[in-house]
């Protein structure tokens, strides 16, 4: 017999979220300066205020900032614990989603099927590992837009794009249902709707969870380079349509301004890795977790008037013309981290949602009655609630 070599589930995890604490310190980077338009790879790390270049073993992540509790090396400035947190989560979003997608394949993909406790199973399937590959840029992304826009209130259109990319040609190389592109036929005929209920929770997912739509069009059979395009071009427009439809309806019944363009970017970075019912499914889901995240930080007593924080990057502070650096409205709050949160949660409990929103999601009409009602009922609603104007009254006569 062969040997082979054997690493316990343990150490799988232990390794994976020391490659997503390594991320998370990359990402600092990309937090820190992308919103001021500087480089991400020049200068090295360094001192907001004294500028002094920061220790290689000062970089370590989590390590290094509790090391030096906090603060700059050469001055003492204090750093913010953002740092700490963006490492943090990213290593625990690394392991969560290599527990999830590769040990337990959370999506029961079959050819993702790994016991991590049978010893005669060296390393996992390679398709596991290009999944998580996959959708781990996309966890990035998520994080980095997140963290930017709670801080600045703005998503550089750097990131979605990049990973707008980045989804459409990874979809595109992994067309809906691989690794499993033999399964589909026995699975989901394709002579019938796919709205029928003895068809729901039988969707087969993949690196693409669901198709554009089902039964696929004849142009755009299974596992072709076709329908793993169409899936991301789609899903990317979708995700970017629903949002501007919704900031129009609360402009137009609210008369103020609501969400941004930086919100329609997410979605669609959420939609070309994802496909167009999660990415549209995200953004309710994303608007209670906005609540929610708003009410955390009034119960931790977060401040009202966020502030930037020092730095471990070269940053001028004197460039005030930068977006970043223009006032915020203390009251305004920052949807961003709401909306990636919500595409998290509708991602990872897919395999209970999907099944409630089959029929609606493969049913032209009943979706398209369904988008109408929900449109007019929103429309209505922030015309009822509309403040009128107030007309301020002049008692002085006016020259004539």
């Amino acid at each position: 017999m062969a040997w082979q070599f054997y690493l316990p589930p343990a150490m799988w995890c232990f390794w994976v979220f020391i490659l997503g604490l390594m991320v998370g310190s990359f990402l600092n980077v990309l937090i820190a300066r992308l919103p001021h338009e500087k480089s991400i790879v020049w200068p090295s790390s360094r001192c907001f205020a004294c500028f002094q270049p920061i220790r290689f073993t000062d970089n370590i992540p989590i390590w290094g900032y509790l090391r030096l509790r906090g603060k700059c090396r050469g001055c003492g400035v204090s750093f913010s614990a953002r740092y700490l947190w963006v490492e943090i989560g990213t290593g625990l979003g690394f392991l969560a989603l290599f527990v999830a997608e590769v040990l337990f394949n959370w999506q029961n993909v079959a050819a993702m099927n790994f016991d991590p406790l049978n010893s005669m199973n060296a390393l996992p399937p390679w398709q596991c590992l290009v999944v998580f590959a996959y959708h781990a840029f996309l966890l990035v992304c998520l994080i980095a837009a997140a963290a930017i826009d709670a801080e600045h209130r703005i998503i550089p259109s750097s990131i979605p794009y990049t990973g707008v990319f980045v989804g459409v040609l990874g979809g595109a190389l992994m067309p809906w249902p691989w690794p499993n592109p033999d399964t589909i036929a026995a699975v989901m005929p394709q002579d019938q709707p796919w709205m029928l209920e003895e068809l729901w929770g039988k969707i087969p997912p993949g690196a693409q969870l669901w198709p554009f739509y089902g039964p696929t069009f004849a142009f755009a059979p299974p596992g072709s380079f076709q329908l793993g395009l169409l899936n991301g071009l789609l899903g990317a427009f979708a995700g970017s349509l629903v949002v501007r439809i919704i900031k129009w309806l609360f402009e137009v019944g609210f008369g103020r301004e609501a969400l941004g363009l930086g919100d329609a970017d997410l979605l669609m970075l959420a939609g070309a890795f994802l496909g167009w019912q999660i990415a549209v499914l995200s953004l309710f889901v994303g608007a209670f977790a906005a609540i929610f995240l708003k009410i955390i930080g009034a119960i931790l007593g977060s401040p009202d008037a966020p502030t930037v924080p020092s730095s471990p990057v070269a940053v001028n502070p004197a460039n005030s013309a930068n977006a970043a650096d223009a006032p915020m409205d203390s009251h305004e709050l920052p949807f961003g981290p709401g909306l990636a949160l919500g595409v998290g949660v509708t991602w990872f409990a897919w395999p209970w949602i999907g099944p409630f929103v089959q029929y609606v999601f493969f049913d032209a009409i009943t979706f398209g009655v369904f988008v109408f009602i929900l449109c007019v009922g929103m429309l209505a609603a922030g015309l009822l609630l509309r403040k009128p104007e107030v007309v301020p009254t002049n008692t002085t006569p006016a020259k004539v």
